[in-house]
């Protein structure tokens, strides 16, 4: 009958002469190819790990002895919002749900964090989280060994800094941003946006084409442009520049590319809309002279600049790098 590993280990401790002896036999009759190894069993609370699944002594999932089905780190669905005054920014987030490696989802409890006491017209950035232990969402909070956190709670930061983006993806952690989310209050009167690294909007230096002023860059449109839209010229009521370090840039058959955020939406083919971050490629898009098939994809990680756009009463809108060449969509709260 084989041992356990809580018998070999009593075994150690009554008699170790006896342990050292068992080993010496063990090892001995090569000729069956016995071993400590091959003779301890899984039992109820100990179980045999591989030494190739080892790094002293600790499991390490680099190693070939794990095993290992689909990619490790989690990814997340679902974004942010946020409402801004001259003095608080307020995150709200419903319908987020982490997705595990193995299959399974963590849906998290929609909820909001309120942060006062701020300066009027400053950019902020913001890390939030997902606490495996106490099974919660929560943001990194400033000091003890971080950067001073600004506002109140101190949840807020004034610049980006690799020490809280350590924090937020500590062990037992899951960062549910790609990088800092940001967010700015406002001159006067209220404002708002989207995070989670990333919201509904185009680059900075993507153009569109205005029904007076020809094809220009997004970020030099105005509000009451008129754009051009699916079927008809369509109205800019908002238009806002922000910070953003995370791009997917989408590459097409006509060989023009656009620059998004990964949580914009665009429009297949087949009227489906469909966030970046899950298009794939071959996936046929509405072009502004035809359809548009997908033949590139890439994440960009740089410092830039979105534009966070509303147009009405269309609100889909032609861009691209070169010229305006495929059908998107503009930013809405629901979006």
């Amino acid at each position: 009958m084989p041992i356990t590993v809580p018998q070999i280990e009593a075994l150690k401790k009554i008699s170790t002469h006896l342990y050292e002896s068992m080993k010496r036999v063990v090892s001995g009759v090569n000729n069956l190819k016995l071993s400590m190894d091959t003779g301890v069993s899984h039992g109820t609370d100990y179980a045999r790990v591989s030494a190739t699944a080892l790094t002293a002594n600790d499991v390490d999932p680099t190693k070939p002895g794990v095993l290992m089905k689909g990619s490790v780190p989690p990814t997340w669905s679902g974004a942010f919002t946020y409402a801004s005054t001259t003095s608080s920014i307020t995150w709200s987030w419903s319908g987020l749900a982490i997705l595990r490696a193995d299959g399974t989802q963590t849906q998290i409890t929609n909820g909001s964090l309120a942060v006062s006491s701020l300066a009027a017209a400053t950019t902020y950035f913001f890390y939030p989280y997902w606490d495996e232990t106490l099974l919660a969402l929560a943001f990194v909070l400033g000091g003890a060994g971080l950067p001073a956190g600004v506002g109140n709670p101190p949840n807020a930061f004034a610049a980006k800094t690799i020490a809280v983006a350590q924090q937020q993806a500590l062990q037992g952690r899951i960062p549910l941003s790609a990088g800092a989310m940001t967010a700015a209050t406002t001159a006067s009167g209220t404002g708002g946006g989207s995070g989670g690294g990333s919201g509904s909007c185009v680059r900075a230096g993507m153009r569109v084409l205005t029904k007076n002023r020809g094809a220009v860059a997004i970020q030099r449109l105005r509000v009451g442009d008129h754009i051009r839209g699916r079927d008809a010229w369509t109205q800019v009521v908002r238009h806002e520049i922000h910070p953003a370090d995370t791009f997917v840039r989408l590459t097409f058959s006509n060989d023009d590319s656009l620059d998004v955020t990964p949580h914009h939406v665009f429009t297949l083919a087949d009227d489906s809309p469909v966030r970046a971050e899950r298009l794939c490629l071959g996936d046929i898009l509405v072009g502004y002279d035809g359809r548009l098939a997908l033949k590139k994809i890439e994440l960009l990680v740089e410092e830039s600049a979105k534009v966070f756009m509303t147009c009405e009463p269309d609100h889909e809108f032609f861009a691209g790098r070169a010229a305006p060449c495929v059908l998107t969509h503009n930013y809405t709260f629901s979006s």
